[in-house]
C-alpha cells in the first residue's frame, strides 16, 4: 500500500536510502538523512511516499514540485542541526569539501521546475512493480497540481536508466556532474 511518509516511517526510509541509493546524500550519513526526511514533512512542495506491507517500507519516492532553492528551504527547517552535521562531515572528510560544495550547487536546484528526487525499492522486493507504482503516484500527484512534466536525474552508470526508459521517460540531456556522466530524463504526464 502506498501512503505519504510519516514521522514513524522515517527510520525505514533512511535505511532504505542508505542501502539502495548511491551518491553523496547517503555518504553524509544517517543523521543527515533523518533530518532531511523530517524537514521534508514540513516542506509543502517536497513530497515523499512510501510503499509498505505489514508495516515494512519496501520502497519510497521523493519529489519536489519546485526545485528552485530547495536546498536552502530544507536547511532552514533545522539550520543549526544541519550545520552541525555538515561541519562534522567536512571535518572528518576534508578532501570531500569541494564535492560537498558542488552538491549544494547542484544545477537542478537553481531553476523552478518539478523533479523526482529519489526513488528506491528494497532489493528483496524489486521486479514486483513497486517502482512503477511509485512513479505513477508521483505523476498522478503532480497532475493534480497542474504539472504536465517533470525531470529525473540519474548517473549514467546506474541500472535505473533502464527503468526510466522502460517506463516512458525520455532522455533529454546528458552532462558531466562531479566527474561523472549524468542523464536528465523527462516524464510527460498524459491525460
Amino acid at each position: 500500500m502506498i501512503k505519504p511518509l510519516t514521522d514513524q516511517k522515517i527510520d525505514q526510509v533512511v535505511n532504505l536510502h542508505r542501502n539502495e541509493l548511491s551518491g553523496f546524500l547517503p555518504e553524509l550519513g544517517e543523521e543527515f538523512l533523518t533530518k532531511f526526511y523530517r524537514a521534508s514533512l514540513e516542506t509543502p512542495d517536497l513530497v515523499t511516499y512510501v510503499e509498505e506491507e505489514n508495516g515494512k517500507v519496501r520502497g519510497f519516492v521523493s519529489y519536489s514540485v519546485n526545485t528552485e532553492g530547495l536546498n536552502s528551504r530544507i536547511l532552514k527547517k533545522d539550520l543549526l542541526g544541519f550545520v552541525i552535521v555538515l561541519l562534522r562531515y567536512i571535518i572528518t572528510h576534508p578532501l570531500k569539501t569541494v564535492k560537498f560544495i558542488k552538491i549544494i550547487a547542484y544545477p537542478g536546484f537553481s531553476s523552478k521546475r518539478a523533479e523526482l528526487l529519489s526513488i528506491a525499492v528494497d532489493r528483496n522486493h524489486r521486479m514486483k512493480g513497486i517502482g512503477k507504482k511509485l512513479l505513477k503516484i508521483t505523476a498522478s500527484d503532480m497532475k493534480k497540481k497542474g504539472i504536465k512534466k517533470f525531470k529525473i536525474s540519474v548517473y549514467d552508470r546506474l541500472p535505473a536508466n533502464a527503468f526510466y526508459m522502460k517506463t516512458g521517460c525520455k532522455l533529454t540531456e546528458s552532462f558531466e556532474f562531479m566527474g561523472e556522466l549524468m542523464n536528465y530524463y523527462e516524464y510527460e504526464i498524459r491525460d
